[in-house]
């Protein structure tokens, strides 16, 4: 059976990316892993470096898995089972997902994230910062990119250097790549305000690190919309 040319049912292969999302203490985890071993009851995961959050996660946790696949993410539940070889190992093991349930059609999945940014242009031969920098704010952000909002000038093709502060020394800094710019006829619930650019910008350098951290608080906003939602339900 299809659904716009693609199957529904889908197995998990060996090499797919795999984003594993838990919650440890209260607080949202994720990792990025690649399937290595597909077993009937089990499927097992590895990761290019080491995590000590991997330690925090006890048998039979829920897990929630997002597989890329042809540009397509695809849903499945899980639950953690164990670590595979001595400690600190890179490889562990979870229950193998039933089905997979069709998520979006993107190669990474998509969350919504409001968030303060500054970015300035690059020359694009010596790669250092040009001009002042301008502000906006995010839409949403995925482990390849991010959407964002601003009134600047920005062009299709450009390479911006992104920072989003959080608090007086936290901060996330990113390359990227403008792959498409939209126009706004003013900013979302400011009648008469300034014209607004809708930016996709897709990274072409950032650390490991600061990947993660960006998904754990676009998930941990997610987390407080949805905890928001049924107390108002």
């Amino acid at each position: 059976m299809t659904m716009d040319g693609i199957e529904r049912e889908v197995r998990i292969a060996i090499r797919d990316h795999v984003l594993v999302e838990g919650d440890v203490d209260g607080r949202p985890v994720a990792f990025r892993t690649l399937a290595v071993k597909v077993c009937p009851e089990e499927l097992w995961l590895g990761m290019t470096a080491r995590d000590g959050r991997l330690a925090a996660l006890r048998t039979s946790q829920p897990l929630r898995l997002t597989v890329s696949r042809d540009g397509a993410g695809w849903l499945g539940t899980s639950a953690f089972l164990r670590p595979l070889g001595a400690d600190g190992s890179r490889v562990f093991a979870v229950s193998r997902p039933e089905d997979l349930e069709l998520a979006q059609r993107r190669v990474h999945p998509r969350y919504e994230f409001d968030a303060d940014v500054r970015f300035r242009e690059l020359d694009p031969m010596t790669k250092q910062p040009l001009g002042r920098s301008a502000e906006g704010s995010t839409v949403n952000v995925s482990i390849g990119g991010m959407l964002l909002r601003t009134s600047a000038m920005v062009s299709v093709g450009e390479e911006i250097d992104l920072t989003m502060p959080f608090g007086t020394e936290d901060r996330i800094s990113s390359t990227n790549r403008v792959v498409r710019v939209r126009s706004l006829s003013q900013a979302p619930g400011l009648p008469g305000g300034p014209t607004v650019i809708e930016v996709g910008a897709r990274f072409t350098r950032i650390t490991s690190v600061d990947r993660d951290l960006l998904i754990r608080l676009a998930l941990a906003a997610q987390r407080r919309r949805d905890e928001a939602h049924s107390e108002i339900v």
